[in-house]
C-alpha cells in the first residue's frame, strides 16, 4: 500500500500546532505565511478533515488535530534522533570496556576506581569478568578482555605489563589457633599445619608455592578455593591457616575475627599489574580507564608512581613502598 502523505505538509502542521500561530510557524520554518497556510490546507483537503479551529487569535486544534499532533511529535522527535545519529556515528552504539580482574581485587579494591571513572565517563559501559589472575591474563590473549588487573603471574611475551600497586600477603589464623601463641612464625612451622590455598592460577597461590618450595616445605593442603570469603570462614571455624592478600582481610583483622601472624621470612609482596596486549592498539575507553587508575592511585598516595607517556606506553618509577 502506498501512503500519499507529504512530510512538508506534516511539518507545517506540526510547527503551527506547536506555535499556535501560522505567522510564528512561518518564521521558524523560514518560509512565507501563505506557504504554511497552503501546506496545512492541502493536508486537510487531501484527507477531507479539519485540523484547526480558525477565526480566533490563537489556533486551536480540533479533536483530530490533537491526535495528529501527538503523532507528529513522535515523527519529528525520531527525525531529530536520526539526525544526531548520522551527525555523530561514532556514538551510535554504547562504548563497552571489558576488564578482567581477580575476585579479590574486584570485591575489595576496584569498585571505587570504577566509580571514579564512571563519574568522568558516564556513557562508557564497563563489563567486569572475574576469575583467577591466570584466567584473566588468558582473556587478553583470546580477546575476551581488553585489559586485566591481576596479581603477578606468568606472562606471555605478547603482553605488555604495567606495574600498578603492591599488596602484602599475610598468614592468617583464628584468634584461638595454637600458632597465635608462638610470637613470630617460621615457614618451617607450617609443615604440620592444615593449609588452605587459593586456586591454581591466582597470584596469591603462585607466591605461596614459591615461598614454600624455596624452603622445602610441603604442608598438608586439604582445601583449595577461589572464594576468599569461603576461605576466611573456614579459617575462622577450624584449625587451618591460610595466606591471603591484606586488602581482603583488613576488616576481619580489625574486628578480631582473624589474626595476622608475623612470619620470620616475610614480608611477602604481591605485585599487582595492569596487563594489555603488546601489539594491539588500546581503545579510547581503555586508554582513559588506565589514565584514571593511575590518577586515582597517585591521589591516594599509592606506589609505584607512574606516568602515562602515550597511547600504549607508561613510564614506571621504582616503588616507594
Amino acid at each position: 500500500m502506498t501512503i500519499d502523505l507529504s512530510l512538508n505538509q506534516l511539518r507545517a502542521f506540526h510547527f503551527a500546532a506547536n506555535c499556535g500561530s501560522i505567522s510564528r510557524a512561518a518564521e521558524q520554518l523560514f518560509i512565507t505565511q501563505p506557504g504554511v497556510s497552503a501546506q496545512i490546507k492541502a493536508l486537510e483537503s487531501r484527507y477531507d478533515t479539519q485540523l484547526f479551529v480558525r477565526g480566533k487569535k490563537k489556533l486551536e486544534l480540533t479533536k483530530c488535530g490533537k491526535r495528529l499532533h501527538t503523532i507528529t511529535e513522535k515523527i519529528f522527535g525520531l527525525m531529530e534522533e536520526a539526525d544526531e545519529l548520522l551527525s555523530h556515528p561514532e556514538d551510535a552504539a554504547p562504548t563497552i570496556l571489558k576488564i578482567g580482574s581477580s575476585k579479590t581485587l574486584v570485591r575489595y579494591f576496584l569498585a571505587r576506581y570504577i566509580q571514579r571513572f564512571r563519574e568522568s565517563f558516564p556513557k562508557i559501559q564497563i563489563q567486569v569478568n572475574e576469575g583467577s589472575s591466570a584466567e584473566m591474563v588468558q582473556g587478553i590473549l583470546n580477546g575476551r578482555n581488553e585489559l586485566a588487573i591481576v596479581g603477578q603471574v606468568h606472562y606471555e611475551p605478547s603482553l605488555k605489563i604495567i606495574p600498578f600497586i603492591e599488596d602484602e600477603l599475610v598468614l592468617l589464623a583464628a584468634p584461638g589457633h595454637r600458632l597465635c601463641r608462638n610470637g613470630t612464625i617460621s615457614i618451617q612451622d607450617l609443615k604440620t599445619e592444615n593449609l588452605i590455598l587459593r586456586e591454581v592460577g591466582s597470584g596469591t597461590r603462585r607466591i605461596v608455592q614459591e615461598v614454600l618450595e624455596a624452603r622445602g616445605v610441603a604442608p598438608s593442603v586439604f582445601i583449595e578455593s577461589g572464594n576468599v570469603d569461603f576461605i576466611k570462614e573456614l579459617v575462622k571455624m577450624s584449625k587451618a591457616v591460610t595466606f591471603l592478600a591484606r586488602m581482603g582481610v583488613d576488616q576481619d583483622i580489625a574486628k578480631g575475627a582473624l589474626r595476622a601472624l608475623p612470619v620470620r621470612e616475610g614480608p611477602f609482596t604481591m605485585h599487582i599489574d595492569v596487563v594489555v596486549g603488546k601489539d594491539k592498539r588500546l581503545s579510547r575507553a581503555a586508554e582513559a580507564f588506565i589514565e584514571s587508575l593511575f590518577a586515582v592511585k597517585e591521589a591516594d598516595d599509592f606506589a609505584p608512581k607512574s606516568l602515562l607517556l602515550d597511547n600504549n606506553s607508561y613510564k614506571v618509577f621504582p616503588p616507594s613502598l
